[in-house]
């Protein structure tokens, strides 16, 4: 098989497409790569390989790509986060308060996925996805903003690859994964004094290399089994700005207090997949998945050069720590196919997600639980070329606690205690082309 001249224009499409916006998952860790995922919830997501988005799931996968094909969609989300419980403020000196807070919002994620075969045992991909992200806002209304107003961590990835065939049983692919990460820590200070609250927002970008890997095992023609490995990343948010703006800023002197010297370091965790998939007859496929996320990687949090308050005076060198103490967790998920038709089939799945947080160290910032999940989808093949892909994804999560954090960021040092309560719908909206 030839290579074709579309590579270049279809590779511009997918880097287009980067822009995103964050949802919440569990901790930061996304399953919203493409739309027929979500419709089973990844379930075999390392053993499916039935279209372009294997790229990202397991290289190896794209061997089973016959011809140019291009997937692309968009993950419409809602996250319900409530937080109930008190906040009580050294700088207020009025004790606990009672505070209801709601941190949800509506997000929307673009993907792209691309392959291409080169040779007969020898297929390209390239995809474009968000592979870790989250987003709280608790607004400015309740005393919730003292320990976080909006936070966010949005991780872009350009991931290019190839898959290999060794014989007509085994493939292996390899990729290299180009990340670019943003996050946002704001939160406002306070005084006793009516009206002195005070916003501190925090930015900073980075990018960051790793790689992913995979292997593809056909034993029959029905049955495959996958493994893939997502390495670790390492992210150093520098040149970024701390700006703190409002009353108390610049020794009281109100205004903006500003510093574009803001660093943020975090390390993305390596991610190890086991899949299989198999088809008991032309109605019924199976398939399950079971995820380690090596988040012990993720011990705290820790932004330099911060604008505040420190010492009773302004001071533009504050560190911040929000500890973590992250533990590594399984995902969890089965799935199944229901063809209806040659040109239309139902998908359905199931799974649960351990979270790695933990009651001693979880915060308003990453407001995280386990979850159970449920999802549906369909996928109609509305001509030869041309097919599209919807999913829903419910995410129950357990109701937790944070139990009387303490946080200090400056001299004003936070304590949060109380409950959260967090669900998620994720909807999968995808066009699969396949360009012949």
């Amino acid at each position: 098989m030839k290579n074709q001249p579309h590579i270049k224009k279809l590779a511009l499409l997918l880097v287009a497409t980067g822009c995103t916006s964050p949802v919440i998952a569990t901790s930061y860790q996304s399953w919203t790569q493409d739309a027929g995922s979500i419709g089973n919830y990844h379930a075999g997501r390392a053993a499916i390989a039935e279209d372009a988005s294997t790229n990202f799931y397991n290289p190896a996968g794209l061997i089973r790509i016959h011809n140019q094909q291009l997937l692309a969609g968009g993950t419409p989300s809602t996250s319900d986060i409530r937080f109930r419980g008190t906040v009580a403020t050294n700088t207020l000196g009025t004790g606990p308060q009672a505070v209801s807070a709601q941190g949800g919002t509506f997000s929307f994620l673009p993907y792209a996925h691309y392959a291409a075969p080169l040779a007969d045992n020898l297929v390209f991909g390239l995809s474009v996805m968000t592979p870790f992200n989250s987003y709280t806002n608790y607004g400015l209304t309740s005393n919730a903003q003292y320990a976080a107003t909006q936070s966010s961590i949005r991780v872009i990835d350009v991931a290019p690859s190839l898959g290999f065939a060794y014989n007509d049983k085994v493939a292996v692919g390899f990729g290299l994964d180009l990340e670019h990460a943003r996050g946002e820590f704001d939160y406002s200070v306070t005084s006793a004094a009516p009206g002195s609250n005070t916003l501190t927002k925090n930015t900073g970008s980075s990018y960051g290399y790793g790689f992913h890997t995979g292997v593809l095992y056909s034993p029959t023609e029905n049955t495959r089994l996958g493994f893939s490995f997502l390495s670790q990343v390492k992210h150093h948010l520098h040149g970024g700005s701390s700006n703190f703006s409002g009353p108390l800023a610049n020794n009281a002197a109100g205004g903006t207090q500003y510093t574009n010297g803001l660093k943020i370091n975090m390390t993305l965790p390596s991610t190890s997949t086991l899949s299989i998939f198999h088809t008991f007859n032309p109605t019924w496929d199976v398939m399950g998945t079971m995820i380690y996320s090596r988040w012990s990687v993720f011990n705290q949090l820790m932004m330099q050069n911060v604008a505040g308050i420190s010492g009773g005076a302004s001071n533009n060198l504050i560190i911040v720590t929000m500890p973590e103490s992250y533990r590594s967790t399984w995902n969890y998920t089965l799935g199944a196919n229901y063809h209806i038709n040659e040109k239309w089939f139902i998908r359905a799945g199931a799974g649960f997600d351990e979270t790695p947080s933990n009651n001693s160290f979880r915060n308003l910032q990453f407001p995280d639980s386990n979850q159970v999940a449920l999802a549906l989808g369909t996928h109609i093949q509305a001509t030869p070329t041309i097919g599209f892909d919807v999913g829903w994804t419910h995410q129950f999560a357990q109701n937790t606690r944070i139990n009387n954090l303490s946080q200090a960021t400056g001299d004003q040092v936070t304590v949060t205690n109380g409950s959260i309560n967090t669900s998620t719908d994720i909807y999968g909206l995808g066009l699969k082309w396949d360009i012949v």
